[in-house]
């Protein structure tokens, strides 16, 4: 009589399912910090993307209007995020400016500051739930929104 030995005995087969649950168990929380670590780049590329969309709007806006000043205006984001409203500050009037820009935008609420020259001296606003802020320099720090 032939013995047939062809196949896993059951011992091996459970010592393999062992192995890939320690395989996957040490991978799981390497992979889920890549994608929180993902996420938070793209929406810090994403705030300078837009920080730099508001400044190139903001000396558009300073080229084409004369006497208009940005500087201590205060800055609001709307809630299609393509659009800064600004008041206060020197501008005897609210001022538009509308950004033309792809990717994130941010959530209704945010904040930027303009000096003179329409450069940003500092923003805050909310991306994909993570907190950006612009410092004066800008240097944008990412923070988890929630």
């Amino acid at each position: 009589m032939k013995k047939n030995t062809k196949g896993f005995t059951l011992i091996e087969l459970l010592a393999v399912i062992v192995i890939l649950a320690i395989i996957a168990l040490i991978a799981t929380p390497i992979v889920l910090n890549l994608i929180d670590k993902a996420r938070r780049g793209a929406a810090e590329s994403s705030a300078y993307a837009y920080i730099n969309a508001a400044e190139k709007a903001a000396v558009v806006t300073l080229m084409d209007n004369t006497g208009v000043n940005l500087n201590q205006a205060s800055c609001a984001v709307a809630s299609s995020g393509t659009t800064l409203t600004c008041e206060g500050g020197s501008l005897s009037s609210s001022v538009d400016l509308t950004l033309d820009i792809k990717g994130d935008l941010p959530s209704d609420g945010g904040s930027i500051s303009f000096d003179e020259n329409g450069a940003v001296t500092g923003a805050s606003f909310t991306i994909n739930n993570y907190s950006v802020t612009v410092d004066e320099n800008g240097k944008a720090s990412v923070e988890d929104g929630e």
